[in-house]
């Protein structure tokens, strides 16, 4: 091999190894932002992908029915401290019979057209009972009520009272209870589990009645034991057979734990109930054939009747159990069918697309509402100055923050402590409304509303509120709610407080009034298209980037019940500019999230502080080490050297100590003064000055300038690439800092870039996809200004190792 080529050879080596180093340093970079472009079901996904469907004019979502019905639609994550102070007056009434609440179960949508789709298993419109047939119905209801109490301890608290008025209502109630909730007594392991114990139960109690009941006594004779043990003998005989076939049933039980679906289907349930029959059967004849072998051995015996009568009474509600579970079943079979068959309508349409609102539409609507709402103007004049479209989110915790200011105001008149008051009187006001949500007695709520609405007394108002706390059983929580009233009431005076406890009231009304509407008017979709028998579609949850997502479609008098065993689908479409927003959406919700304007500012400032202070200490220091003599000058610069060699950490409590001694925690001078001189900076400049000819510092003494002068005139400029490193090794260190400013400082006012980034972890996790968009534009003004100064931080460092 010639030396041209060994030289060829080693270029193209030497070249494959630069490129692959830089490509592997840049690799996590591109992967860091990729990932703050991602939404965040994709960041966890696999295999990783770089991709990302906030790029795309178009994606499907995943959607699921929402089955069980709740009591209430607030989502207490979302609230803010004002608006979770305030909660019991959110807390809307539960969703009606005829909303069908669709799941958002993907990454929330922000913005566009959104397109919901209600399918019948069939892939046709979704369908539903237009009628059902009275008669039948009558008929499951009273084979209900004939075992609604004696059904399943498990199940019987929740089946004891449905309403029978309305098909639509008791399926729902029913189904709630059987297949809906998480313990639905047709979900497979719910049920396996619970048979399988039933029939454990029955066999445990065959074996134990016959030898508890015949248990030998001290005061029985050698005849009355020698009858005993005959029974046990051959009634253990008689219940082989049974006992055998009950646990072959439960064994049985095993191949219905897992299905296609996670609900028992109905030809299975008819297998099972046959078998409970069936084991029913064999117990009752197996108890009969023990009584009458009992009898005929007794016969007659006096000392033996006690002991037959016992056993007779434990051995026949052994099966009462089985016979529950199979009643049961069987009726779930036939309102199962009844709600297959009665459902004999088809949606005139599948679809259902409709746009979300903007800020500003929002806005716009939210203003015409207060506008034209009955309160008073100053109200009215506030909310419609303080609220903008880039606020309106916020609509509702501006209220709270007015009325809380004007109402500590009014307590200013007899508390020097405002806030405790306002704080006891928004727990009275949320425990009351919240006992009448328990309660839901219409009587009594129209008993609070009009002593609110009167000139009550306060003791008549604490007696009230004893009375609707003991309606909701909440009759311990009451006795501190009251206490803390009493003492503010001593203060202020009993009638002066009544007054505060009916304002507030009227107040929270207001605040639940208002924050409906804002709710409806934020959540509703713009629909275009939808089948005649949807009126509105609510996106529930939208305001708040937290949060669980729903859709909320509300039928024109159809029960919701009908379309829950439909499969609904999800898509969402964007303009240009909606996917624009959507592809950077990261980066907004990033910025929003903390205070990120102040970090940035503490963050220059900071970091462009400390480089301007180092670089006059450096080159000062560094001039005196590199032109000027005297005594002990190596040993010195020696000694600046060997301070490298501590360790960061060592000094971080020492430092610490020394800044809480002068007051400077969790301040500017705790972040700059500590680290303004830098060894290695001398080290740097004092390399760089050495370079420079001594002669020419001799010309310039000669000329009479000052040593002072000559820094700073001649040796500095001229020195200019290992000061433009220094200072940008300095930035960049002082931009990174993270563990000295987490120690010092407890305020957000002072804290840096970095620190900020820990508002997207915690001890749940982490969103990646914001801490990605944050570190991204944390990091883009140093290597923008790496890439401004890199030829003088190369020249820098490769001058300062000259002689």
């Amino acid at each position: 091999m010639t030396t041209s080529s060994t030289k060829i050879i080693s270029k193209i080596l030497l070249y494959v190894v630069i490129i692959g180093g830089a490509f592997l340093m840049l690799v996590p970079f591109a992967w860091m932002v990729a990932t703050s472009f991602k939404a965040p079901s994709e960041v966890s996904s696999w295999p990783p992908v770089w991709t990302t469907k906030n790029a795309a004019n178009s994606f499907t979502f995943k959607t699921q029915i929402k089955q069980k019905s709740t009591s209430a639609s607030v989502d207490l994550a979302t609230l803010s401290l004002s608006e979770f102070r305030n909660f019991a007056a959110l807390m809307e009434e539960s969703v009606s019979f005829d909303t069908l609440s669709v799941n958002l179960n993907d990454d929330p949508i922000r913005r566009g057209e959104i397109e919901i789709q209600l399918l019948g298993r069939d892939g046709a419109p979704a369908n539903y009972a237009s009628q059902v047939d009275e008669q039948l119905f009558a008929e499951l209801v009273d084979r209900y009520s004939a075992i609604k109490d004696n059904v399943p301890d498990a199940h019987a608290k929740s089946l004891r009272d449905l309403p029978v008025e309305d098909a639509g209502r008791f399926l729902d109630g029913f189904f709630n209870t059987a297949v809906y909730s998480d313990g639905g007594f047709v979900k497979r392991v719910v049920l396996v589990s619970s048979l399988r114990a039933q029939y454990s139960r029955a066999i445990e109690r065959l074996s134990q009645s016959v030898e508890t009941a015949m248990k030998e006594l001290p005061i029985d004779t050698d005849a009355t034991k020698e009858m005993k043990a005959r029974i046990r003998e051959e009634s253990a005989v008689l219940l082989e057979g049974p006992v055998a076939a009950l646990a072959k049933s439960m064994e049985s039980l095993e191949s219905y734990r897992t299905g296609t679906t996670g609900v028992t289907e109905l030809s299975e349930l008819k297998r099972i109930v046959a078998d409970l029959r069936s084991s029913t059967d064999e117990i009752r004849k197996a108890v009969s054939e023990i009584i009458a072998l009992s009898e005929e051995v007794s016969a007659g015996d006096a000392r033996m009747s006690l002991s037959v009568r016992q056993l007779e009474r434990s051995l026949e509600s052994i099966p009462d159990g089985l016979v529950q579970w199979s009643d049961l079943l069987d009726l779930y079979s036939d309102i199962k069918v009844f709600y297959n068959e009665s459902q004999n309508a088809n949606l005139s349409g599948s679809s259902i697309v409709g746009r979300i609102r903007t800020d500003a539409e929002v806005h716009a609507l939210l203003s015409q509402f207060i506008e034209s709402w009955n309160v008073e103007r100053e109200l009215k004049d506030y909310l419609l100055s303080a609220i903008n479209p880039s606020n309106v989110r916020s609509a509702v915790t501006i209220f709270l923050d007015y009325l809380d200011r004007d109402f500590k105001n009014s307590l200013s008149q007899y508390f020097t402590n405002t806030q405790t008051p306002l704080e006891v009187v928004n727990d009275a006001m949320n425990f009351l409304r919240t006992s009448l949500l328990v309660a839901a007695n219409p009587e009594l709520d129209r008993k609070v509303r009009s002593a609110m609405d009167q000139n009550t007394t306060y003791a008549d108002l604490v007696a009230l509120l004893r009375e609707v706390a003991s309606s909701a059983g909440q009759t311990i929580g009451v006795g501190g709610i009251v206490a803390n009233l009493d003492r503010q009431a001593n203060i202020s005076g009993q009638e002066p407080f009544a007054d505060f406890i009916r304002r507030r009231w009227k107040e929270t009304s207001m605040v639940g009034t208002f924050s409906k509407v804002h709710s409806d008017i934020f959540s509703e979709l713009d629909l275009s298209i939808k089948p005649v028998e949807v009126e509105r579609v609510y996106y529930r949850g939208i305001i708040s980037p937290s949060g669980a997502k729903s859709f909320d479609i509300k039928l024109a008098g159809i029960h919701a019940v009908w379309l829950k065993d439909d499969v609904p689908a999800g898509k969402a479409n964007f303009t240009f500019a909606e996917t624009f927003k959507n592809f950077f959406q990261n980066y907004v919700s990033a910025w929003n999230a903390a205070p990120f304007g102040r970090y940035y500012f503490n963050t220059v400032f900071v970091a462009m502080v400390t480089t301007f202070v180092e670089i006059i200490f450096a080159a000062m220091a560094a001039f005196a080490f590199a032109k000027m003599d005297f005594f002990g000058k190596n040993l010195l610069f020696t000694l600046f050297l060997a301070t490298m060699m501590v360790p960061g950490e060592v000094l971080l409590v020492p430092n610490y100590i020394t800044l809480t001694a002068l007051g400077w925690v969790d301040s500017y001078y705790a972040l700059i003064v500590p680290w303004v001189v830098s060894v290695f900076a001398i080290f740097l400049l004092r390399q760089h000055f050495m370079t420079i000819p001594n002669e020419l510092y001799d010309a310039a003494m000669i000329d009479g300038l000052s040593k002072w002068r000559f820094l700073w005139t001649i040796l500095v400029p001229l020195s200019k690439p290992a000061v433009i490193t220094g200072a940008l090794l300095k930035f960049v260190g002082s931009w990174n800092s993270f563990l000295w400013v987490l120690i010092v400082t407890k305020s957000p006012e002072i804290r840096t870039l970095p620190v900020g980034l820990q508002n997207f972890s915690s001890a749940t996790g982490s969103d990646y996809h914001l801490l990605m968009a944050a570190a991204t534009f944390s990091i883009i003004p140093v290597v923008i200004l790496f890439l401004i100064t890199q030829k003088y931080f190369i020249a820098g460092i490769a001058r300062s190792g000259l002689k």
